[in-house]
């Protein structure tokens, strides 16, 4: 579409890095296909606001586009002399859900659905024990590298990302022999080259949609009907350590 690809010209003589023009094309192009060779008139463009919230897109996603449309009416201005009446739309705040927390209970429910020592129930005990003992983030885990994690001084390292800074977690003795075994009996097994913990038998490293579709198998083993995710495990510790007295400050450093 000849509208869309002089607007990315013109992002790029700007200087917008490659991923971000890429990321603002997307974004046009499915107000362009919304609009279907109609007039982008305000109402247009507040209805397409509209069926976003409709969807399941998150609300920072829907904001994207509004401001990319607002980015395109700039640039229709100034080589036009023409812009888009977009006018004042708010985008609604996203709802936010009550977060899923395993009772201790259920958690010792969990380890106790992995009854085998073969190499898949070893992945399954490493993966409640980094979520659950040590509280990682999903892409913090999927991410670690066996050398991050330090047996002699019971600490794992875990790397800066986007938001959060590096920081050091400490490992119970439980934690530290769930995961010895899976690195030396399981990952050995399924896929010794991969420069992660956490391996898939195709992949270098193993996938949030993966390993949570491994929690939601030990829940259905565990009578746990709960929709929960890996990020419940990371609450589920934070609740617990609060109930049994820890500070808050310290918790944070999960």
């Amino acid at each position: 579409m000849e509208q869309i690809k002089d607007f990315e010209n013109w992002l790029t003589r700007l200087g917008y890095a490659e991923s971000t023009i890429k990321g603002y094309v997307r974004l046009l192009t499915n107000f362009f296909n919304y609009l279907n060779q109609r007039k982008a008139s305000q109402k247009e463009i507040e209805n397409f606001i509209k069926d976003l919230h409709q969807t399941k897109l998150s609300r920072q996603s829907i904001q994207g586009h509004l401001n990319v449309i607002n980015r395109y009416s700039a640039f229709l201005e100034l080589t036009t002399k023409e812009k888009l009446t977009v006018g004042k739309i708010i985008v609604e705040r996203e709802i936010k859900t009550e977060r899923t927390i395993f009772t201790q209970e259920e958690i010792q429910q969990l380890f106790s659905s992995i009854d085998g020592h073969g190499p898949s129930d070893l992945m399954d005990k490493a993966v409640l024990s980094l979520y659950y003992g040590c509280g990682l983030r999903s892409k913090e885990g999927i991410h670690l590298e066996p050398k991050e994690i330090d047996f002699n001084k019971g600490l794992i390292y875990v790397k800066p990302c986007k938001n959060y800074q590096s920081r050091y977690v400490p490992m119970s003795v439980k934690v530290m022999r769930d995961l010895k075994e899976y690195q030396d009996f399981s990952r050995a097994v399924i896929n010794p080259n991969s420069k992660y913990l956490l391996v898939g038998k195709q992949k270098d490293k193993s996938t949030g949609s993966y390993l949570n579709q491994r929690l939601k198998n030990l829940q259905k083993k565990a009578g746990i009907s709960k929709k929960a995710s890996l990020h419940s495990l990371r609450h589920s510790i934070a609740t617990h350590l609060l109930q049994q007295g820890m500070e808050l400050e310290y918790i944070g450093d999960f």
